[in-house]
């Protein structure tokens, strides 16, 4: 029976199987429904029990959510309390009963599919109804219907696909990055072809097909700068799924982006060369698309590198170069705190952004002027010149000789011959020169051993945490560039007919087996384990040498060597007999693999220092010329680093006028602009991970050692 009442007649009745207190109260969006467009669907209500004295009132079984909006409604006053609600009266007392209809009333209900959300929001919005309207009458935000709209709106085909169950709403959403029905079938076909499509990174599969936070077009956004982009009428369009919108989007006009980068390219291009003419006047420079390539190992010559950098400014320049950046950063941090102020609309955000702009365009040509003015001086020969565009959209411009031959035609004659690698050094002078560089008996390298040493592990620690600011991952992944490195040069002093590999190798482990002692003090180990050869620092250390040239070659020279007979054959004999036969050069190589095999991580700093490696590494003419060639700084390496010690490393190799700013970056911000600074300081390499020569032994010693 159909009858109206006041919300002071109704309570909720404490018979409603609805118990969750979050879907219960979620009344904001029916309130508005309720307001807007009137009551839909009546209450169910029930007489409830009524002690002597008191109002007698109906509890609302079904439609409790209804009951509180109107309840709000009139609490805030857009609804007046008599106001007519419209109820069913169930005339049942019994408790049983009651819960089992309020039971039947619920269980009887079914949702409606997810695709028959994002169909019906999509036909309402077509028809005229705003994504606010929409919202208001279904409880929902308007993020939300937004989202279901574009599901609703996607390629007939998806959507179809959708509905069949073909693919499920996770799929869909990935579709849904985009509005670009073309983009969308382009990526569906590529799609559907696939064999992986039930596996949890299948979104992402489509993302990339739909170029949806493409790392590469993303770097060039960066580059030239999203506003220049939009205002010469590119498009971004965001992924309305992605958890942070602004972090992920699609670049809709390519084309526009790629003339806009090479257009600033160019404009780079042409101010290298102003610089360039400033010093020389007929001086041309030429640019290429890459470095020059190692042939061996397929990493950059990185030996081939010219480290160069514009002169500094005149003084006067400098001080207007100072003023013109500060006043920059001032409106950079006014458009900042614009673009943060919720009480601006987007048209007056544009509005005070475009304002700015027209104080802040100028400055950044005056700045652009006066770098022009600055010369550059590069040696004379055969060079060019390469320009890499970073992740967070700098420029680095890095500068290299065509060839070997080049470098050399433009080295001076003066410089002395280099002695051929096969010559040993002399007993007495390496007897004498280990004397001078061995520590204590028992000292060398006891930070090595994890067991053994521990505690002078922890100290060794401390005291590089100290002076270079490096955690203990971080000294464990320096320790281990430093021993690819020597491996590699190992390697390179075989290939000269060197047999310091072999040697060392072979003495190291007759050494153990005859002589015993500490590996520890050797600076190797035994084949079979080792100090720390699988503990959990190794998940740290190996991403850096995957990226080291050293690590590349020392993999590649490892994998050439299993796929020899002498390793590969199964009939041992016919195995040993491919070793015999192998020429020299190819044994001392082998050797030397073994050697690197041996090596145990080393740093230059007391406890991790093993005075054999420095030998060695003398031997085998391991300075810091090859050693920066085989691990070039990069930021992954630089991350281990403190601010202050980043600062204190790239000083050095940094011009004056940007340096200036420097100091007020956040740690994260001064990663790229230090590792390129590092990159472009001739043989730089970390001090920790140098080599120390040996003494040249007194003439007094050597005479002694003779007799």
């Amino acid at each position: 029976m159909f009858k109206t009442m006041t919300i002071g007649e109704l309570c909720v009745s404490p018979y409603n199987v609805r118990t969750n207190q979050a879907d219960a109260t979620a009344i904001v969006g029916m309130a508005e429904s309720l307001l807007k467009r009137g009551q839909l669907y009546p209450l169910v209500v029930h007489p409830m029990p009524t002690r002597p004295g008191k109002k007698k009132l109906h509890g609302a079984l079904a439609g409790g959510r209804r009951y509180r909006a109107f309840s709000l409604l009139i609490t805030q006053g857009k609804l007046p309390a008599d106001h007519p609600i419209t109820v069913i009266v169930r005339d049942i007392t019994d408790e049983g009963e009651l819960r089992e209809l309020s039971l039947a009333e619920n269980i009887v209900r079914v949702d409606l599919r997810d695709y028959e959300k994002y169909a019906a929001v999509a036909l309402a919005h077509r028809n005229g109804r705003t994504f606010q309207e929409i919202a208001d009458t279904n409880g929902q935000s308007v993020e939300v219907i937004r989202q279901w709209n574009r599901l609703g709106n996607l390629a007939e085909p998806i959507f179809e696909a959708l509905e069949k169950g073909e693919i499920g709403t996770r799929h869909a959403m990935a579709f849904g990055a985009t509005d670009d029905h073309e983009m969308q079938m382009h990526a569906f076909r590529a799609f559907m072809l696939r064999g992986d499509r039930e596996q949890s990174h299948a979104p992402s599969i489509i993302r990339r097909l739909l170029k949806v936070g493409d790392s590469e077009l993303t770097k060039l956004l960066h580059f030239v700068g999203e506003k220049a982009y939009r205002d010469a009428g590119g498009r971004y369009e965001l992924d309305l799924f992605a958890d942070q919108a602004e972090e992920r989007g699609r670049v809709c006009d390519e084309g526009l982006l790629l003339q806009m980068v090479e257009a600033k390219l160019e404009s780079a291009r042409a101010l290298i060369r102003q610089q360039v003419s400033n010093h020389t006047s007929d001086r041309k420079l030429r640019f290429e698309a890459s470095p020059p390539k190692e042939g061996n190992y397929g990493g950059w010559a990185q030996d081939l590198e010219i480290s160069a950098d514009p002169a500094d400014v005149h003084p006067d320049d400098a001080d207007r170069s100072a003023y013109v950046q500060n006043e920059m950063a001032e409106l950079e941090k006014r458009a900042e705190l614009l673009l943060s102020d919720p009480a601006l609309s987007q048209e007056e955000k544009d509005a005070a952004i475009a304002a700015i702009d027209v104080d802040y365009e100028p400055l950044e040509q005056e700045l652009a002027q006066i770098d022009s003015r600055r010369t550059l001086a590069l040696p004379e020969g055969d060079i060019f010149a390469t320009l890499e565009i970073e992740q967070d959209g700098t420029l680095e411009t890095r500068f290299w000789w065509a060839s070997r031959k080049a470098k050399r035609d433009a080295e001076k004659p003066a410089a002395p011959a280099r002695a051929p690698l096969t010559r040993p050094i002399p007993k007495v002078e390496a007897e004498a020169a280990v004397r001078a560089i061995m520590p204590k008996p028992g000292r060398g390298g006891v930070a090595i051993d994890s067991s053994y040493g521990f505690g002078e592990r922890q100290k060794a620690d401390f005291a590089i945490k100290d002076e270079h600011g490096l955690t203990a991952d971080g000294v464990q992944v320096l320790r281990g560039l430093r021993r690819e490195v020597l491996r590699c040069a190992l390697l390179d002093d075989a290939e000269n007919d060197g047999t310091y590999g072999r040697d060392y190798a072979t003495w190291s482990l007759l050494r153990f087996e005859l002589a015993g002692g500490y590996g520890h003090e050797l600076g190797a180990r035994r084949l079979a384990g080792g100090y720390e050869s699988n503990n959990g620092s190794w998940q740290v250390i190996q991403p850096h040498l995957k990226r080291s040239v050293a690590g590349m070659r020392w993999t590649k020279e490892g994998e050439q060597l299993r796929a020899h007979a002498s390793m590969s054959e199964k009939n041992l004999a016919t195995a040993f007999r491919a070793y015999l036969d192998e020429t020299e050069l190819w044994k001392n190589k082998a050797g030397a693999y073994l050697a690197g095999l041996l090596l145990e991580r080393s740093l230059n700093a007391p406890g991790y220092q093993v005075p054999l490696h420095d030998l060695l590494a003398a031997g085998v003419r391991l300075n810091d010329a090859p050693l920066r060639g085989y691990v070039e700084p990069t930021e992954e390496l630089v991350e281990l680093l403190p601010k202050a010690q980043r600062l204190a490393l790239a000083k050095p190799h940094v011009d004056k006028m940007a340096f200036g700013t420097w100091g007020k970056m956040k740690a994260g911000e001064l990663t790229a602009p230090v590792t390129r600074a590092l990159r472009k300081a001739r043989n730089w390499v970390h001090p920790l991970m140098q080599f120390a020569p040996p003494p040249k032994p007194a003439l007094a010693e050597l005479k002694e050692a003779a007799e």
